[in-house]
């Protein structure tokens, strides 16, 4: 059966192989070419699915210009091995300094801002009470020694009313204060927020640029074989966005905060070598080497979901390539996705990954295309026969089995089948012979060789 991604054949490995004999219905007539028999011979028979893969390597990077500069050194030529932390090159890129030096003077600038304790007004305003009810007293205490009762009464209530207003003044400047140190602290609470955030940007602005201007020294992030470019990254992106991006103040913090460098564009393009060399001006996010990790080939298929269910990790296929024709690997499956993948003819597929088993000669490279045959169900060797042996008569299977020079039909039970054998499951043991073709001619009795 075929869905998308994988076809289902039947794979009949032989243990035992004989050419067929050609049979004469009599000693003495002439052989009839087309009557033939051929050895009843255990065959592994079992279906097959054939499920286009390609090759992956183990792991790869790809080591970036992080910023706008020039390519004053490279340590490596392709088709290098390097081990991880292995110096690749160096990029001279005085505006990645300058943006570290910018930030790190703005760090410098902004400090912490210490809480607002504001001076307590409530010793003041009470030292003021305390001293005019004080003197409202004494002149209470003055005004008691009038003469003149009615003159005297009047003063005292006078004095009264006045130590009544001045009291209610100070009540009205309390509440005031409480509301001046409630503001005071609301302004307080925001100026700190606002200085964290401040620092927060500052500080991320100042390690970004550091970063930036480290990652200048490539290094090989991984082992592997080296190959000179790669992909091209956001310097394109960075271009296309040059027109919308902030100006001013904030632009000088948005590289350090976001990794987008505008520069200019430069090889990679149509018509200009892709290869980087010393002395090449890079732009931020250009390729300069691709690390690719060759210690460990696997090959990925999409398996179809009629088939995924039979297929479980540990199972071993061959895998042939487009570009080693002749060739087999063999291949043990590692994994299979839990998530589907939609299937472009409808139905879905699961990504499967095989792990191929050395030696592998020749050693192929990642990206090639070529299929893993995948065995399913019992390979073990069983007893066969050609398809052409088998007839039927009432819904059941026979084939002319030879004995003594005689065909005799024999009933048989059918198995599997193969492009080319039928598994035979009873009525036939090893050595057994059978007709295979001109069955038409065959009679029961009739003599054959």
């Amino acid at each position: 059966m075929t869905r998308t991604f994988s076809s289902r054949r039947a794979l009949v490995g032989l243990t035992v192989v004989a050419l067929p004999l050609t049979l004469a219905a009599a000693a003495v007539e002439e052989p009839d070419p087309a009557i033939t028999v051929d050895d009843v011979r255990r065959a592994s028979v079992s279906d097959v699915i054939d499920v286009p893969a390609q090759v992956n390597a183990r792991n790869a990077a790809t080591l970036r210009a992080p910023a706008r500069g020039v390519l004053v050194d490279l340590k490596v030529e392709p088709g290098q091995l390097v081990e991880a932390g292995d110096l690749i090159g160096v990029i001279d890129s005085p505006i990645a300094q300058q943006r570290l030096a910018r930030a790190g003077q703005a760090a410098k600038r902004v400090k912490d801002i210490k809480k607002i304790d504001p001076a307590s007004l409530d010793d003041l305003i009470d030292d003021q009470r305390d001293a005019g009810n004080e003197q409202y007293d004494a002149a209470r205490d003055n005004a008691k020694l009038i003469p003149f009762p009615q003159l005297r009464q009047q003063t005292i209530d006078q004095i009264n009313e006045q130590q009544n207003t001045f009291n209610d003044t100070i009540d009205d400047l309390e509440d005031f204060t409480d509301d001046v140190d409630d503001n005071l602290e609301k302004i307080d609470k925001i100026l700190v927020g606002l200085n964290a955030v401040t620092r927060l940007l500052t500080q991320s602005a100042l390690d970004s640029a550091q970063a930036t201007v480290d990652a200048l020294t490539l290094r090989a992030p991984i082992n592997g074989t080296v190959q000179l470019g790669g992909p091209e990254s956001n310097a394109v992106i960075s271009s296309l966005l040059a027109d919308r991006l902030p100006s001013g103040p904030l632009a000088t913090l948005l590289p350090g905060l976001t990794g987008i460098d505008i520069g200019a564009g430069g090889a990679g393009d149509p018509g200009v070598n892709a290869a980087p060399e010393v002395g090449d001006p890079v732009s931020a996010g250009k390729a300069i080497v691709t690390i690719v990790d060759l210690s460990e080939l696997s090959v990925v298929g999409q398996l179809d979901e009629t088939d995924v269910l039979s297929v479980r990790p540990g199972d071993v296929a061959d895998v042939s390539l487009e570009a080693t024709p002749g060739t087999s690997y063999s291949a043990t499956v590692t994994s299979i996705d839990v998530l589907p993948t939609p299937a472009a003819r409808g139905g879905v597929s699961y990504r499967t990954t095989f792990k191929l088993e050395g030696p592998l000669d020749p050693a192929p490279l990642p990206g090639m295309t070529g299929t893993a045959h995948l065995p399913l169900g019992d390979t073990s060797a069983a007893l066969s026969v050609p398809l052409g042996a088998l007839f039927q008569q009432a819904g059941k299977d026979f084939v002319w089995l030879v004995r003594a020079g005689k065909a005799i039909k024999q009933l048989v039970t059918a198995g599997s089948a193969g492009p080319d054998r039928r598994e035979i499951l009873q009525g036939l043991v090893d050595g057994d012979r059978v007709v295979v073709s001109g069955l038409e001619q065959i009679l029961e009795g009739m003599t054959v060789e």
